[in-house]
């Protein structure tokens, strides 16, 4: 029972480490079984991003981790970003489309998962912080899934940031226009589109701008 005025997190491993649950002020309730007989230290305070969820990254600087909610598996999996991105793009766009259209995906997937580690404002039902999903809800992570080609797009990209108003943004994408449709123009890349662009000769930075508006690639 939380009897402060604070969020209270409780943490299976001693100072403040390990995964942890969170009880919003007034809350009554058991641990759950992750936690339940393993609470090793408690924190008042902290707010929604308590010690350990926050990211190292700024809107300059790429994050070195991020923090992935593996639905299935239920837990939260720190991974190393760059892997983290390779281990995304393969199951967000087919590894074998033109090379331009694998870049176009690599910013997108990586400023996707960029601006989410930045905000770290979600918790798992058993109140871990999580940055990203690994599912469709998110972007589609898949450890050991990384391609030789979507490699190749990471890599090539990896030192390019794509920014609006000097901030990263929620770049999102989907297959087709006509699914995209409902979403605000100028803020979302249709996934087979990039493709059909990168078939025509178009470059990777032509076909970000072709489909966000106001951007800037630095």
């Amino acid at each position: 029972w939380n009897r402060t005025g604070k969020t209270v997190r409780v943490h299976y491993n001693s100072n403040y480490a390990g995964t942890s649950q969170k009880f919003t002020p007034g809350a009554k309730k058991n641990l759950n079984a992750r936690h339940k007989n393993n609470n090793a230290s408690h924190k008042i305070g902290g707010g929604s991003t308590p010690t350990g969820c926050k990211t190292d990254g700024t809107n300059k600087r790429l994050p070195s981790t991020i923090l992935v909610y593996r639905v299935d598996l239920n837990r939260v999996d720190r991974v190393n970003f760059k892997s983290y991105v390779k281990n995304v793009l393969p199951n967000e766009w087919f590894s074998s489309w033109p090379t331009a259209s694998l870049k176009a995906g690599a910013m997108a997937t990586k400023n996707f998962g960029w601006y989410w580690a930045l905000k770290s404002q979600r918790d798992t039902p058993w109140g871990e912080c999580y940055d990203v999903r690994d599912d469709e809800q998110s972007q589609v992570y898949n450890p050991s899934s990384a391609k030789a080609s979507t490699n190749a797009a990471v890599d090539a990209t990896w030192n390019k940031r794509m920014v609006r108003d000097g901030a990263i943004f929620q770049a999102h994408y989907c297959s087709r226009r006509n699914v995209c449709g409902a979403w605000v123009n100028g803020d979302w890349m249709s996934q087979y589109g990039s493709r059909d662009q990168a078939n025509t000769g178009k470059g990777y930075r032509q076909i970000l701008n072709r489909y966000y508006d106001d951007i800037r690639i630095l």
